[in-house]
This record gives C-alpha cells, sequence and structure tokens, in this order.
C-alpha cells in the first residue's frame, strides 16, 4: 500500500469537457434531432444511403424485436465486419437495455465460440457469407442466429421464414422489426448510471488469450464528444466532411466511426467492404472525400502499388489515375516504427497523416489523442480525466524508467478507477513522462528478457538489425534458452534477404556482430514477415515458427 501511494501518478494535462449525461441512443439522436434527413451513412458497394432518421426508426424497431422476443438486457452480438446494418443492431442493444458486442470475422473458430459463450449473448447478428461458420461455432449453444441480408442456410428465404437447426434458431433480420407504439426505449438519466451501464463489450485483438471482455459503459463511448460541440464535419473545412473509410468495424473504435461520428459531427461516412488500393482510391475520388480512414495494411498495398503524377494525380500501374486532390487528413492506427512508411504515404496522397494509438486498449479506454509533438515513439496525450502509472515486476517506476503502462479512466463501466486493483493493464511496454506524453515500445508478452537481467524491446533489436547489409526486411521474437536450468531468452531475428544480397546467409553472419550486446542472437531466413493490419509483425506466428523449427 505504501509503495502504491508513493507511485509515480501522471495525471492527463488536458482540462475536461462538459460529459454526456445518460445513454447513447438518447444523447446522439436528441444531438441530431434537427439533422435528422442528412445522409450519415452510405454503403461504397452498393451506394445505400442511410439518413439519421432511417437509422432511428429501424432501431426502435429493432428495439422492440428484441424486447418482444425475451433479448431485452442481454449482451447482442453481430458476427461481420463490414455491413452496414450492424448499426441497427447496436443502437437496438442499447434502447433495450442491453451491451453490444462485435465479433471479428478473423477470430479462430476456438475463441469465437468460447467468446459467445462466455459473454452469455442469446442472439448474433451475421450475413451470409459468414453463416456456415457461424452455424458450426454455435452448435449446442442453444443460439438464435439473425441474418441481416435475408439469407438462411446459405440461401435466400422470405423475410417470415425460420429455420431450426442442431440447437440454434436462424431467421431474417426482419422477422425482428416490431411497430409496437407502446415500446419505451431503456433510458439512463445519472452520470453514475451512464459510467456503470455496459455498453460494449471488447476484446484486445483477434488472438487475445483471455476470455474477459474490456466491458465499456454509455460514458465511456460518449466521453470524447463535448457538449455542444456544433457540426462542422471534422471540425475543419467543409471538404472534411465526406470521409471514406477502409477500417473494419469489429471493434469499439469501428463502431464508433459509423455510429457515433459521423451523426454527431455533421460528416458522412463511405464505408468500404473492399479494400483493395483500386477501390479504395476511386471511392476518395468518386465521393470527393477530404479524410481516408485506413490501417497500416491498406496504406501499405496503396504504398506500394501507386504513384503520384505530376500533376497530384495518384495511378496505379499507369493504367488508371485517380483525381484524389480534395483529400486532407489521413487516419490511420498505430504506425508506430514505421515512419518511412507514414512519409511515403503522406507524400503520395498529398495528405497529413493522423495516428490512432490502439484499436481498442488505451486509444478508446484510456483516450489517447495524437495531436501532439511528435518524439520518437510517442503516441500522443493521456486524453483528459485518464491517470498513469508505470509499473514493471510488481515495482512503481520513476519518469523515463520503462514498464507496463497502468491507466485509470472512467471509461470502463466499472466507474472511475481510485485503487491498484481497479488500475487496467494495457499490456503495452512503455512509460509517461509527467507532462503526460505516452512512449509505446512493445507488448510486454514481446519483451526479450536477456541472462544478465536486462530487458530488451523488439524493436530496439530491429532498428539495428535493418543497418546491415543484405536486410530487407527483419522480425525479432524471444527464443528461451535450452538450458533447463537458466531461465532467460536469446534474440532470435527473422530476415528477409535484399534482393541484391550475394548470399543468403550474409544476412545471418552480420547478425553475429550483435552477439556481444545480444548473447545468443540467431538469425533464420524467411520470405516475408508476416504482420496485423496495425503493421506489427505477428510474433505468435513467428514463434510457432521457431518451436517447429526446434522440435
Amino acid at each position: 500500500l505504501l509503495e502504491f501511494l508513493q507511485a509515480m501518478i501522471v495525471t492527463s494535462p488536458l482540462r475536461a469537457s462538459a460529459s454526456p449525461v445518460g445513454d447513447i441512443p438518447t444523447f446522439v439522436f436528441r444531438a441530431a434531432e434537427q439533422h435528422k434527413d442528412e445522409v450519415v451513412l452510405i454503403d461504397a458497394a452498393t451506394e445505400q444511403r442511410y439518413t439519421i432518421s432511417d437509422i432511428y426508426t429501424t432501431a426502435t424497431r429493432l428495439a422492440a424485436g428484441l424486447t418482444l422476443g425475451g433479448y431485452g438486457g442481454k449482451t447482442i452480438s453481430v458476427f461481420d465486419n463490414t455491413e452496414l446494418r450492424c448499426i441497427y443492431v447496436y443502437y437496438a442493444a442499447l434502447m433495450a437495455g442491453g451491451a453490444y458486442q462485435s465479433l471479428d470475422i478473423d477470430t479462430p473458430q476456438d475463441s469465437l465460440r468460447e467468446r459467445i459463450a462466455h459473454s452469455q449473448t442469446p442472439i448474433v447478428f451475421t450475413t451470409t457469407p459468414h453463416l456456415l461458420r457461424l452455424q458450426d461455432a454455435v452448435k449446442g449453444l442453444g443460439i438464435a442466429i439473425a441474418v441481416l441480408d435475408q439469407g438462411c442456410g446459405g440461401n435466400s428465404k422470405p423475410t417470415s421464414g425460420i429455420e431450426i437447426g442442431v440447437d440454434f434458431t436462424c431467421f431474417p433480420f426482419s422477422h425482428l422489426l416490431v411497430d409496437d407504439p407502446s415500446f419505451v426505449p431503456v433510458r439512463i438519466t445519472s452520470t453514475n448510471d451512464a459510467m456503470a451501464k455496459p455498453a460494449y463489450l471488447a476484446y484486445a485483438s483477434g488472438v487475445q488469450a483471455t476470455l474477459q471482455p474490456l466491458v465499456l459503459s454509455h460514458f465511456g463511448l460518449l466521453s470524447t464528444f463535448a457538449i455542444g460541440r456544433r457540426r462542422t464535419g471534422c471540425g475543419i473545412d467543409s471538404a472534411c466532411r465526406t470521409a471514406v473509410s477502409a477500417v473494419p468495424f469489429a471493434d469499439s473504435h469501428g463502431i464508433i466511426n459509423i455510429a457515433h461520428f459521423p451523426i454527431l459531427s455533421g460528416s458522412c461516412i463511405v464505408q468500404m467492404s473492399s479494400y483493395e488500393p483500386a477501390s479504395c482510391l476511386a471511392a476518395l475520388e468518386r465521393w470527393r472525400a477530404g479524410v481516408f480512414l485506413a490501417t497500416h495494411a491498406v496504406l501499405a498495398a496503396i504504398a506500394a502499388t501507386a504513384v503520384r503524377g505530376k500533376d497530384g494525380s495518384v495511378s496505379l500501374g499507369g493504367t488508371r489515375s485517380f483525381d484524389i486532390g480534395q483529400l486532407r487528413l489521413v487516419f490511420v492506427h498505430e504506425l508506430r516504427n514505421a515512419h518511412a512508411l507514414r512519409h511515403k504515404v503522406s507524400e503520395l496522397l498529398g495528405a497529413r497523416l493522423v495516428e490512432i494509438y490502439g484499436y481498442i486498449e488505451t486509444g478508446i479506454i484510456a483516450g489517447i489523442i495524437t495531436e501532439h509533438p511528435r518524439i520518437e515513439n510517442s503516441v500522443g496525450l493521456l486524453c483528459s480525466g485518464v491517470r498513469a502509472r508505470v509499473v514493471l515486476d510488481g515495482k512503481e517506476l520513476d519518469e523515463g524508467q520503462f514498464g507496463e503502462i497502468l491507466v485509470s479512466t472512467p471509461r470502463l463501466a466499472s466507474g472511475g478507477a481510485q485503487s491498484d486493483a481497479e488500475y487496467f493493464h494495457t499490456g503495452d511496454y512503455g512509460t509517461v513522462t509527467s507532462e503526460g506524453v505516452v512512449i509505446v515500445k512493445a507488448r510486454m508478452d514481446d519483451l526479450i528478457h536477456l541472462n544478465d537481467g536486462s530487458i530488451v524491446a523488439p524493436c530496439d533489436i530491429e532498428k539495428q538489425v535493418l543497418q546491415l547489409p543484405g536486410v530487407a526486411d527483419c522480425a525479432v521474437v524471444a527464443s528461451r534458452c535450452q538450458n533447463a536450468d537458466d531461465n532467460f531468452d536469446v534474440p532470435c531475428v527473422f530476415i528477409v534477404p535484399s534482393e541484391n544480397a550475394d548470399n543468403v546467409s550474409t544476412s545471418g553472419f552480420s547478425v553475429q556482430s550483435l552477439a556481444e550486446t545480444y548473447p545468443g542472437i540467431h538469425s533464420r531466413i524467411i520470405d516475408c514477415i508476416p504482420r496485423s493490419t496495425r503493421g506489427e509483425p505477428e510474433r505468435c506466428n513467428l514463434q510457432k515458427l521457431l518451436k517447429q523449427a526446434n522440435t
């Protein structure tokens, strides 16, 4: 307890704005009541348009159907990453007094089943392409499946059709749309209740080991919006009122992109279902978008295939050019340690890149923002109302020392965090300066514990390896010492040789020049480094390759 009281607790220097009081649907739709006929969402593939009135009316009918069907107050789930009709489910779940859970289609099958069972969700919404996989995942769980694009059993069925499977029921989405004038949405009338009431169940990533989700409250999902803010697009000019989104909404950040941001800001989101460079550039041109929401993978693909002409247009393979001169801002998730790509994309697209730290963890929960002078590895400032500590091996660290970043935030459904037990463990290895600037180097699970007791982040070794001759790309993972009595790691470097490398073994030989600093360091040649949508090496997959090679 004494150590906790003596901990260096950093409080955000940002001034808190007035916070919304009450539930999300009431706040959002009341704020936009005078603009109910505005188009706020567009499906890029079909060009179907969604107005605020459409969303509210359909969500209310669905909420009435969920309540009538016995699903009120429950966790309602969606298994799809790009279907815009999930916005109806999101608001309907909250209107019916429950919470919303998004199930990523990239989640492994066993994890998908475990999350559905653990959350006790009684119904999952999906689309035809993912129906068979979902049916297999819920066998024996007694789960109802509602199909957003009206298909059941892999085929199109009448809207009133119901299919009974092995311990599941499948029916079209329209089956739950009920016109009930007596239905009254569940309301929240106090800040305390808004802070305590779960609204969104989130997972750190598609490969997160733990079943315990992060529960975001109504207050938490609305706390980044200031009361009384004018609806002026993204806050710059009219050119920025249209945004093309190539970000899946299988997480809290994605759902805010389509459910909160356009309605509250006066913007319009054009949602992509295909993230191919040609599709994205065509959409930017077609809708004259001033904002582009993207992932690392999307930007890397564009950077690898597109060139910028003297007239400012962007072309692919010399076959077609795209006029995207109106583009001003590109928001991208986690480009840290990708400085070269950041610069290349900014020059190519002629737009300013703003990095968003974290899909779910501290990006939304702790409220990290990025509009701050960048220093190396910085991801921005702690948002207002957030406190942070840095801890390593149970010890509180001072400024400048690196460890796991812990945050206290009122955005979680448990309310304000006051004690050590209520600090959220981000799983990020880094530090927080006394000014509230957050620096992140690695995930805690990826750290390499050397035989001298020191700890090194993989990125520190990778930066040195990339300077060696014959190395085009690399990723470092911890390789456990083979001696049973020793409890330390040695770095294993996966290397992609450069095309002009004389001998692939040259890269491996060069790594030995780092052996004095990193005892036992060794390398393996690989065709390409597997990377996540955030651009980070998929170290779990590399660890599996390493284990296979050692057996």
